[in-house]
Formats: structure tokens, sequence, C-alpha cells
């Protein structure tokens, strides 16, 4: 019988500590630039003459960030397939927690820009670690609702910075931003150190040649009482084996599997999935925060108490996006979300420019868009894009299709916080037709070219794609013949397919 285990979900939970970091990360600066205590410090004047200056190096600082995270991603997948998938959680805390003491400590523009760097190179490594690790470590019937936590906790993430931003508000001096930027250093610790209690994932452990210990922590991760004999743990133990033997029997470098094409597509696909996630205007809302608020006409401090709110319902919308998506499917909660954040956009959009700055019902229910977004955001597109991302790949390209996924987000992530604040000085409202734009795209391209990938192992996953995969014993390779002739057809397990044994499998 399937179940949860507690250790799974402890498991589970303890990884989510990264995610609750990087939620943490990418927000509290948004909370500094809130604070005119923080720009007297630095000699920034934010209007007047230097506003050109101050509207750059805001956008430098945000960007900065990102930037370092695509370096630190780009050496996720070399970490993780080399030295386990608990390496680059811990080189990622680690770096998040020294740029977070520099952060806090900062003297100066650039002392604060190389903090970033740090901070970002840090997250790289974090942001595409723990959904992979969690899938790894998740049965079948359960992958959405545990590597959707991943989302939740990055949500609460971004809730908790918000409002230590606003605890510190009024607190005057340098207590107010430089306390919110170094409690950041305090999960980042506690992430270290829980990679001590945290197993290794068995699927890496079985690829390098670990077989009893990677056997071992299945079984104690799927440990249920009303199974005595281990018969779950055992069955899906020889079903990874038998998958990981069949894909490893092949031998081929990544370059080489990228020229199979049912690779080449899932590359495609995870790139796109969280390239989708930052054109959707969530990231330029949240870091953006202070500037679109004031827009609206709230006072700082009101700007911080709906930042705070704000948030609040980042984590609890994505807490509902994991609890469902075992349920709805991935693909049907994509395409859900998508369709809803276009519709905020748009009334966001219509209202803002016919009653921004005004204290009117106007005013008030292009509020009420902005956080309709942040609620369809979350529950039908973030933590489906990450579940997504990390159940696509076979095991021996996981850690770099994963890698490869989060460079989407990590660049895109790059262009919105670079452009977002000269854009939203020079054409405020104007700059959510793009998002408008971009986020109905993405509705289509998930419609026509999305294929549902719910109810498997991540074995068995290989199916999806028209791959060979080992039957439900773990016994010789099978294809699906028809399956994907039309990508968007939305097949899930469970439905009827047409299913051959492959008696002379291509070596690829």
């Amino acid at each position: 019988m399937e179940k949860k285990s507690a250790y799974n979900l402890l498991i589970v939970l303890s990884a989510c500590v990264g995610s609750f970091t990087y939620g943490y990360v990418i927000s509290v600066l948004a909370t500094t630039l809130s604070k005119p205590d923080f720009y007297k410090y630095m000699g920034i004047d934010t209007v007047g003459p230097g506003k050109g200056y101050a509207n750059a190096i805001i956008a430098a600082w945000n960007s900065l960030l990102y930037v370092g995270a695509v370096f630190g991603g780009a050496l996720h997948s070399f970490v993780s397939n080399r030295w386990g998938r608990k390496m680059p959680i811990i080189a990622g805390a680690s770096l998040t927690t020294v740029g977070g003491a520099m952060q806090a400590g900062t003297v100066n523009s650039p002392m604060l820009a190389v903090a970033r760097v740090i901070i970002g190179f840090g997250i790289g490594f974090i942001l595409p670690a723990i959904p992979l690790y969690q899938a790894e470590v998740a049965p079948p019937h359960a992958r959405g609702l545990m590597v959707g936590l991943h989302g939740s906790a990055l949500g609460f993430g971004n809730m908790v910075a918000q409002l230590m931003g606003l605890a510190f508000f009024k607190s005057g001096g340098q207590i107010s931003w430089r306390v919110p930027l170094a409690i950041q250093c305090f999960p980042s610790l506690i992430l270290l150190c829980l990679t001590f209690i945290m197993p290794e994932s068995p699927r890496w452990l079985y690829a390098h040649g670990k077989t009893e210990q990677a056997k071992a922590i299945m079984i104690r991760l799927h440990k249920d009482q009303q199974d005595p004999t281990d018969a779950f743990a055992l069955h899906e133990f020889r079903i990874m084996k038998a998958q990981i033997d069949l894909e490893m029997q092949k031998n081929i470098t990544i370059w080489q599997a990228l020229q199979i094409p049912s690779v080449r597509r899932r590359f495609i696909l995870g790139f796109v999935t969280m390239l989708g996630t930052q054109c959707s205007g969530l990231l330029v809302l949240l870091t953006y925060s202070p500037v679109i608020y004031a827009g609206l006409g709230f006072s700082p401090f009101m700007t911080n108490v709906m930042a705070s709110i704000w948030t609040f319902f980042n984590g609890a919308g994505n807490l509902v996006g994991a609890l469902i998506v075992d349920r709805v499917g991935r693909r049907r909660q994509l395409m859900g979300g998508y369709f809803a954040v276009t519709i905020g956009l748009i009334g966001a959009t219509i209202l803002t420019k016919l009653f921004a700055g005004t204290d009117t019902a106007g005013n008030r229910a292009s509020t009420f868009f902005i956080f309709w977004i942040i609620v369809v955001y979350t529950i039908g597109i973030e933590a489906a894009s990450f579940v997504y991302t990390s159940e696509i790949f076979p095991t021996e390209l996981r850690a770099q299709g994963v890698d490869f996924s989060m460079q989407g987000l990590f660049l895109s992530s790059v262009l919105w916080t670079a452009v977002a604040s000269p854009a939203l000085s020079a054409i405020g409202y104007y700059f959510y037709i793009v998002f408008i734009c971009t986020s109905t795209i993405m509705f289509f391209i998930i419609f026509f070219y999305f294929p549902e990938t719910k109810g498997y192992t991540l074995e068995q996953l290989c199916l999806v794609f028209g791959d060979e995969v080992v039957d439900d014993e773990g016994h010789l390779p099978y294809t699906v013949t028809g399956l994907n002739e039309n990508a968007g057809s939305g097949t899930e397990k469970g439905e009827e397919t047409v299913v051959v044994q492959d008696e002379n499998p291509a070596k690829v």
C-alpha cells in the first residue's frame, strides 16, 4: 500500500528549509528599499537629479543576485552528479550564509553588489538542488505534494522577509534595515546543520554503485507499519534498479543525449516551464512592491503592510497548489494558472490606469487584482512548475536537466529585474502589458506541447516521452506507441494506452 511515511515527510520538510532560505533572500531587499534610512546611509537620492542613478543602482542590486545564480546554477549539475544530491545544498547554504553576513554589514554600494553576487551563487545551487532531492526521495503517488512543498516554503520565506522588514520599520537608523538583512543567515545555517541528518538520494547512490545503501534508504523512506515486509519500498527499488541499469547501458554523454528528440524535448520543456514562471510578472510585483504600492498612493509603512499580506498568500497559495497537483495534474493546473494570471494582469492594468493614486473604490479594486495575481499564480503555476521540471528527466540526466531548467528562471529574472525599475519609472502600469502577452503565450505553449506526468514513478516517466521503460516488475524494456503523437493530449497513467514490448530495443 502506497503511503507517505512520517520520516519521508520529515526529510522533505528539512529540505524545505532551503526553499524558505531562497524565498527570504529574494524578498528581503524589497523591504530595505522602502526605508529612507537605508538611502540616507548609502548616500542615494531617490528624487531630483539623483533619481536616475537610484533607479540604476537598485536595478543592479536586484539583477546581480540572479547573475550570481546563473553561475551557481551552472555548476550545480557537476557537483550533484559527482558528490551527491546533498552537496549542492551544503555549498548553497554555506555561500548564502557568507553572502548574507556581508550584505548585513555592507558599508557602500559596491560591497552590497558583491554580497548580492555571492548570495546569488548560493541560491543558484539551492534552487535546483531542493526539488531534485525531494523528487528522488518522494513516493510516486505523493511526489507532487512533496515537491510542491518547495514552492510553499519559498512563499513563506517571502512572507517572513516582509514581516521582518515591517517589524523593524520604525526602529530607526541602521537597525531598521540591517537586522532583516542579517536574519537571512539563520535559515541557511539551520539548513547546513540539517544536511548531516538528511539521507543521500537512493537513486544517486544506486547509480554510483552503492546498492545496499540505496536499498536501505529506500526502505527507511517508505517504511510503513501496515507493510511489514516492505513490499512497496522493495517494489519501487526494483523498478528504480532496472530502469537505471537500462539507462546506464546506453553510456552516452549529455551532448549525445541531446541528439535524441525525446531528451531534447524534455530539456526544452523544462527550460520553458521555469522561464514562464518569471514571465508572469510575479517577480516584478514582489521585487518592486514598494514602487508599485507607492504608485497606488500607499505610504511607506502601508507599503510594507500590503507587501506582508501579499506574501502570506504566496506561501498559502503554494501549499494549496501542492495539495491539489497530484489530483488535478500538472498540465491542467499550469494552464489554469496562466489563464487566471492573465485575467488579473488585465484587471490591474485597466484599473491602475483609471484610478492610481486616488482614494476610490477603483484604486482598491486595482489592489485586489494585484492580490489576485499572487493567489492564482501560486496555486496554479509555481508549485506545479517545480514539480514538473523535477520529474521529467531520466535519472542519469536529472541533475543537468533541472539545472538547465532553472537557468530559464535565473536568466529571465536577470532580464526582468534589470529592466523593471526604469520601465516602471518611465511607463508605469503599461509595463504589465508585456506580462499579459507572455502569460497568454505560455498558456498556449502548455496546451499544445506539454504532456501530463502525474502518477508515474520517476523511472517510468520515460513512457510519457515514448522512450524505453521497464514494466511494473522491473522486467525488459517496453515502449509505448502513439502516446505523444499529439503532445497536448494530456495522457495520464491509468488511461488506456497501447503498450508493446520492444523485441529489439534501439540503443541510443
